[in-house]
């Protein structure tokens, strides 16, 4: 019936995120230029992983206006909707910088706009995000800043996320109408002053992860003890890029047509007169095909050479009989008995508490990895994040920052092996085939370590393979007649290598060249 890799099926939700970016014209051309690059690249991003994201891109503050709403001096670049080859195009063709500058600046004329496209755009949204690629420093004129603080009260009351970029090459003294404006964007809560960002690669990056809609693989309650629950979020943080999970159609070879596919269940009803008359190669002309309903269809397991059936409620009791999806604490071990060879090589996810399910679950979320992180523990779960999907066993690790992301504290979600997944590592079976370490080459290996040694960031290796394929496709698409240089992210500079003296390099792991000999381990044949 299942695999023992099991394929849990995606989330369902309704909608698909919608996204604006806005760029100030107003500024100068050195900040355009930079902020124009940084939404080509984020554009290219949403076509290279072929995503259903809603996007449109449009500029403010000119003395032109190229809108089909009712605003002023706005131009809208590419109206919302997914991303496009053409829209791309008409993006990376486009001079921002040689339209002329608004008499005033007027931002609340922009936020009316953006609220008028989410309002009137006919698909459903599951989120609304506007992106401000802007200077920190020049207000608004002085009738416009109360008008423009209540259009983000709405906005936000509208759950509409607003976040401002500060695009600038050095860091300077920010407006204070600026700083009023994040308390309204923050609903007066605590909150961070934007770092000024100069890098096209940076910018892209921060609005990627901005305009992601951030929504809960799945809301659970968290059982902790009996009758004490709390409500926590399960979230991805990784998201899945090889090119298996690209869009992909089939084509006709002889019309060059999208092939459809479509899975019907049917059942062949026959006459019961006539039934002894008919045989399995040979149907009646009265023979009627029906649809097969869900309460008919039966699932089959191979067992000692019989097939075992199973109706859909039955598979549906024997794949999960844990009952409905919940997490469940089972207790507490010490952090470092979590032994990481055997943890399953497979994405995990981030805890996170949800006042949605259970109103007051972020104060013992706290309170438990405070715990969890004093008393250096984890604690062992039974988790289970849909009703379909197989429960299994994880570790909750306490953690800051994950992915350097701007989030508190919350719980790395480690799945780890059931009895009878785990299997043994073979044993030498003779002590002196043990190799045996010198106290001078273990010390010369410490001093290649340590001069390889470099501060890891999340998101400072790219897949080489998928960044060279992605080239190659966007070669043809924008009828490129050179690929863009692609560097591999993943090899270190040959400067790093020169601290590695030769002699002692070629004592550990030569000789190399003709001279080098196959190494192979030593076994005894009996």
């Amino acid at each position: 019936m299942d695999s023992d890799d099991e394929i849990e099926e995606a989330a369902k939700w309704e909608g698909s995120p919608g996204t604006i970016v806005l760029i100030n014209a107003l500024e100068d051309s050195s900040t355009i230029k930079v902020a124009h690059e940084a939404t080509c690249l984020l554009i290219r991003q949403y076509l290279r992983s072929s995503s259903s994201h809603n996007i449109g891109v449009s500029i403010y503050g000119t003395d032109q206006t190229q809108t089909d709403l009712n605003s002023n001096n706005i131009i809208d670049i590419i109206s919302m909707d997914t991303p496009t080859l053409e829209g791309y195009k008409k993006l990376r063709a486009m001079d921002i910088a040689s339209y002329g500058k608004a008499k005033e600046y007027v931002l609340s004329e922009v936020l009316w706009h953006c609220s008028k496209i989410f309002k009137d755009y006919k698909k459903k949204l599951s989120s609304q995000t506007i992106l401000i690629l802007t200077k920190l420093l020049n207000p608004p004129v002085t009738t416009d800043q109360k008008r423009t603080l209540d259009r983000v009260v709405n906005l936000v009351g509208s759950y509409t996320k607003i976040t401002i970029i500060n695009i600038s090459p050095d860091d300077y003294p920010i407006d204070k109408f600026y700083k009023e404006l994040l308390i309204d964007i923050n609903k007066s809560q605590e909150y961070t002053l934007p770092q000024a960002v100069w890098n096209p690669n940076v910018i892209q990056n921060m609005m990627y992860q901005q305009s992601h809609r951030h929504l809960a693989v799945a809301k659970l309650s968290f059982e902790i003890g009996p009758g004490f629950s709390i409500g926590v979020g399960v979230y991805s943080l990784l998201g899945k890029s090889n090119q298996s999970y690209l869009k992909t159609s089939n084509i006709d070879a002889k019309t060059n047509e999208t092939v459809t596919r479509v899975t019907m269940r049917s059942k062949l009803t026959v006459n019961p007169g006539d039934s002894q008359k008919v045989s399995d190669d040979d149907v009646s002309g009265d023979s009627k095909e029906l649809p097969l309903l869900d309460s008919e269809l039966l699932f089959c397991q191979e067992y000692g050479g019989e097939r075992i059936e199973f109706t859909k409620k039955e598979k549906e009791e024997m794949s999960n009989p844990f009952g409905p999806p919940m997490l469940k604490l089972l207790g507490f071990k010490p952090a470092i008995k979590l032994c990481k060879e055997k943890w399953f090589l497979k994405a995990g996810y981030f805890l996170y508490p949800n006042e949605s399910v259970i109103e007051g679950s972020t104060v013992p979320f706290k309170a438990l990895h405070k715990a969890c992180d004093e008393m250096k523990t984890v604690a062992i779960c039974m988790l289970c994040s849909r009703a379909n999907s197989r429960p299994s066993i994880v570790a909750l690790a306490p953690c800051t920052r994950p992915l350097d992301l701007e989030i508190g504290i919350g719980f790395d979600v480690i799945h780890i092996p059931f009895a009878e997944n785990v299997r043994e590592i073979p044993q030498l079976d003779d002590e002196s085939d043990k190799p045996i370490l010198q106290k001078k080459q273990k010390e010369e290996m410490n001093n290649i370590l340590n001069s390889l040694q470099f501060n890891y960031k999340a998101d400072m290796f790219e897949n080489p393979k998928l960044q060279s394929q992605y080239r190659a496709i966007e070669a043809k698409a924008l009828q490129e007649t050179s690929l863009e240089p692609f560097v591999d992210s993943t090899i270190q500079k040959p400067e790093v290598y020169q601290v590695i003296r030769e002699d002692v390099f070629e004592e550990l792991f030569g000789p190399f060249g003709v001279l080098s000999i196959k190494r192979s381990c030593n076994t005894d044949k009996k």
